[in-house]
C-alpha cells in the first residue's frame, strides 16, 4: 500500500523569504492516519495516503525545531532521520501543483480558525486538519469546501466529518487573521522520484500590536495586585 505522509510547518518564527533551509525529520506527532483519495485535481496522487503532523527540524537556520503539516498528496517526504534542502518561496508551488489566490486564501482560513484549537498528538484532529488543508488546496475556486465532494474527494475513519467541520469554520471565519503564512519549497524537482520531498507550508503567529501587547501587561499587572490585596 502507497502511503504519503503530508505536513505543514508552525514555528515562533521564521528568515526572509531569500534563505534557504535544511530540515531533517525527527518522526510524527501522532500515530499516521489512512485516507481514502477518490478525487483529485493532482493526477499523481494514489488512492491512499497517510496523514499526520511532522516533527521538523531546520539544522542549517533559525527556525529550530518545529512541528509541520503539507500541501502535496502526490509525493513522499524525506524518511525518518533524513534531511532534505528547502527554499522559501512567495509564488508556491512552482515545481509541482501551484496554488491559486483563492486556494492560498482557504490555506489561512483553515488555519486562522482551526489551528490554535487542535491536538496535533491526536490522530484523527491531525489527519482532519491535513484533509482540510488538502482540500483548501485542491479545490475548484468556485465550489465550497468539503472532502466530500468536490474535485478534491477524501475520507478517513475517525476524521472526515472532523475535516468538514474545520473547513466549516474556515468558510465562516471572519475575524482578523491569527497566522502568518509562508511557504517552503523543496529544491529540485518534486516529480524527481519516491522520496523527493514535499512542497510545505509555514505559519507563524501573527505578533500582538505593540498598543495590545501593553494592554495585556496592564491588565495582567492590575490581576497580580488585585491577588495581592486579597491575600492581605
Amino acid at each position: 500500500m502507497k502511503i504519503v505522509f503530508a505536513a505543514a510547518i508552525t514555528a515562533a518564527g521564521f528568515a526572509t523569504t531569500s534563505d534557504a533551509a535544511v530540515l531533517k525529520l525527527d518522526g510524527f506527532t501522532s500515530s499516521v492516519q489512512s485516507v481514502s483519495v477518490t478525487a483529485s485535481p493532482d493526477a499523481n496522487t494514489p488512492g491512499r495516503v497517510g496523514a499526520t503532523g511532522f516533527n521538523l527540524t531546520d539544522t542549517t537556520g533559525d527556525m529550530g525545531s518545529f512541528v509541520g503539516w503539507c500541501l502535496d498528496t502526490a509525493h513522499y517526504v524525506m524518511e525518518k532521520g533524513d534531511s532534505q534542502n528547502y527554499t522559501l518561496t512567495d509564488a508556491p508551488f512552482s515545481n509541482s501543483f501551484s496554488l491559486t489566490n483563492t486556494a492560498r486564501d482557504r490555506v489561512q482560513s483553515v488555519f486562522d480558525a482551526n489551528y490554535a484549537l487542535i491536538d496535533v498528538s491526536n490522530g484523527d484532529q491531525a489527519a482532519a486538519f491535513q484533509m482540510a488543508l488538502w482540500e483548501a488546496a485542491y479545490e475548484d475556486d468556485n465550489a465550497a469546501m468539503s472532502v466530500s465532494s468536490g474535485l478534491f474527494q477524501a475520507s478517513s475513519t475517525g476524521s472526515t466529518a472532523l475535516a468538514n467541520q474545520y473547513l466549516l469554520a474556515a468558510a465562516n471565519y471572519a475575524d482578523g487573521g491569527q497566522w502568518n503564512l509562508s511557504f517552503l519549497e523543496v529544491d529540485g524537482d518534486a516529480n524527481r522520484g519516491r522520496y523527493s520531498g514535499q512542497n510545505l507550508v509555514t505559519v507563524s503567529p501573527v505578533p500582538v500590536p505593540a498598543a495590545g501587547l501593553l494592554l495585556v501587561t496592564g491588565l495582567l499587572g492590575m490581576g497580580a495586585i488585585t491577588r495581592r490585596r486579597r491575600k492581605a
